[in-house]
């Protein structure tokens, strides 16, 4: 897919709202997704692979796919059915852009059950007959992102092994 589709321009949506320590780990990460997932082919590739490193060792290859799997349909439908282009900040900016805020509230709601809010503002993001799909993959996404105190990863899970060699 190509992901040059979200651009940074001028247009609405991209006016700083707030700064990314403001939000919640979950909210964080979504944007911090939306930002990779919008990068060119120049983007700086040893942050991405330190960003999807870190990614894994907390989530575990398993819900790591689940969780690029989710977002993907989600950027998908970004992309193809935006109501205006949706604004990004810089990999790097620590503040975030009103669409930003808007994304991360969409997951937020969805994660909290709390899906007519959710829905509400993903109709402004995109095509409304597109908005109960979105909010089903921001769910997705909201689940397979988050880790439970008391959820343990699973050896598994674990792409790295111990070995003893003596």
């Amino acid at each position: 897919m190509d992901n040059h589709g979200i651009k940074n321009k001028n247009y609405r949506g991209g006016a700083p709202v707030g700064y990314l320590a403001e939000l919640n780990q979950l909210e964080q990460n979504s944007i911090l997704f939306l930002r990779y997932w919008s990068q060119s082919a120049k983007a700086d590739y040893d942050l991405q692979s330190k960003f999807w490193a870190n990614i894994t060792y907390d989530l575990g290859i398993v819900k790591t796919r689940e969780a690029i799997n989710a977002f993907d349909e989600i950027f998908t439908l970004c992309i193809k059915y935006s109501r205006r282009p949706i604004m990004k900040h810089d990999l790097e900016c620590r503040c975030i852009g009103g669409d930003e805020s808007c994304f991360a509230n969409i997951i937020g709601f969805a994660q909290d059950g709390e899906l007519e809010d959710a829905l509400l503002l993903a109709s402004n993001l995109i095509a409304p007959k597109f908005a109960s799909y979105f909010v089903n993959c921001a769910r997705k996404f909201a689940t397979s992102i988050t880790i439970s105190e008391f959820e343990k990863l699973e050896p598994e899970e674990s792409h790295y092994q111990n070995y003893s060699l003596h």
